[in-house]
């Protein structure tokens, strides 16, 4: 389909008069479809099929998360997306839908509706009637045998059968965990493993332990650090539980592509409050600072040897593991992240960062000027910067300690 007959949306607009009784001139603009067929008529899936629950940003702005009840997907909205969504109702054209958001909004861009269409479709929360208009734009493209292969790879998923349930009734058993005495006694190990750590500040960190006797220590040191992975997992489980919500699985899969790990998936968390969020978040590295401090003791209090070599060895790396997780600045979707996604009512903190950035540089490169920053952006703009930094300063580290050895 050619420029000329791709379909249009023209408005007629009135301006503004510059003067007392000025009516303003008309003005007609033309938005080109871009192979959105402007009579199909979206229709959102039935309302006993989705919830959704509206959280407050740090601007004081909503945005909305949507949750397809069925196959448990989520779709997350801001106040435009929403307003598109409300309007799919089966009865609006794409036309009156993108009439109605110019007149409220000011502005369109069919690529916005285009979007939503494709992301509102992949997580089963909208009908789309096929044309062959819609075909070529939402349908699925071919993908290449790197990516069959990944994707097979990241599609090994071993879970628990019935895990809601189970760790329902294991949340019961240990219910006294999330009480205010449990809370105290965690204080206290938390501060025994700090001062267990200053008495031992002198102490080197050394793995020699590992390899002297690594037919015993090291498969131990590689088996603990794996079951303190699946009390990680399990703390966000139970803290999920103890919130109210539904746990949707616990297993081992491939994440990011080729990382083995063990995971619990407690996105149902979302239709929850911020502080519950928060502190789920926080749980799995709480649970590795116990275990790291509990170690520390161990270390602290057993006489000089193997023994507490290995438990001073264990506790400074899953502290310094647990610690890391805790860090938000590092452009992955970290606990800590997470934490300061909430805390700062921004969802998405770390695409918008990029984007941000990379529209800045843009912006930089091509000599153009720039609005003054809204506190939303200053935020996106910090962030990304902070990340970089220590993206830097951990790739340095890196280099430093590779070349070490090779120094006279």
């Amino acid at each position: 389909m050619s420029e000329k007959t791709k379909p249009e949306l023209e408005l007629l607009i009135r301006s503004r008069g510059s003067g007392p009784g000025s009516s303003g001139s008309f003005v007609t603009k033309r938005y080109v479809a871009n192979q959105v067929a402007l009579t199909v008529r979206p229709r959102r899936i039935p309302e006993d099929s989705y919830e959704v629950q509206a959280q407050s940003r740090k601007d004081r702005k909503l945005f909305y998360v949507i949750r397809q009840l069925d196959a448990d997907k989520y779709l997350f909205l801001n106040e435009e997306e929403y307003f598109l969504w409300q309007k799919m109702d089966g009865l609006h054209t794409l036309r009156d839908v993108a009439t109605a958001y110019f007149i409220k909004f000011g502005s369109f861009d069919f690529r916005v509706i285009h979007r939503f269409l494709a992301r509102a479709r992949d997580q089963k929360l909208i009908v789309i009637p096929q044309t062959d208009l819609l075909r070529p734009t939402l349908s699925d493209e071919p993908a290449s045998l790197k990516t069959r292969a990944l994707s097979r790879l990241r599609a090994i998923d071993l879970r628990l059968s019935n895990v809601d349930q189970r760790l329902g009734l294991l949340y019961q058993r240990l219910r006294f965990l999330f009480g205010r005495p449990a809370y105290v006694a965690y204080g206290l190990l938390l501060a025994l493993g700090a001062l267990a750590l200053y008495g031992q500040s002198d102490r080197h960190a050394s793995t020699e332990v590992l390899w002297t006797h690594q037919a015993l220590l090291l498969p131990l040191f590689i088996l603990l650090h794996g079951l303190a992975i699946v009390v990680h997992e399990l703390s966000h489980a139970l803290a999920c539980k103890h919130f109210g919500r539904e746990v949707k699985a616990f297993g081992f899969t491939f994440m990011n592509r080729l990382l083995p790990s063990v995971y619990a998936d407690v996105t149902d968390m979302w239709m929850s409050t911020r502080r519950a969020r928060m502190a789920v978040s926080f749980a799995g590295p709480l649970s590795g600072l116990l275990i790291g401090s509990a170690s520390a003791g161990v270390a602290w209090l057993l006489p000089p040897g193997t023994a507490s070599s290995f438990f001073w060895l264990f506790s400074l790396s899953i502290l310094a593991l647990s610690l890391g997780s805790l860090y938000p600045c590092l452009f992955i979707e970290s606990d800590g992240y997470h934490i300061l996604s909430d805390w700062l009512r921004l969802p998405a903190l770390r695409e918008h960062s990029r984007k941000f950035l990379q529209g800045r540089l843009r912006a930089v490169v091509q000599r153009r000027k720039t609005k003054p920053m809204t506190s939303d952006e200053r935020a996106f703009l910090l962030y990304g910067l902070a990340s970089i930094a220590s993206l830097t300063a951990i790739g340095a580290s890196l280099v430093v300690l590779a070349a070490c050895p090779m120094l006279p």
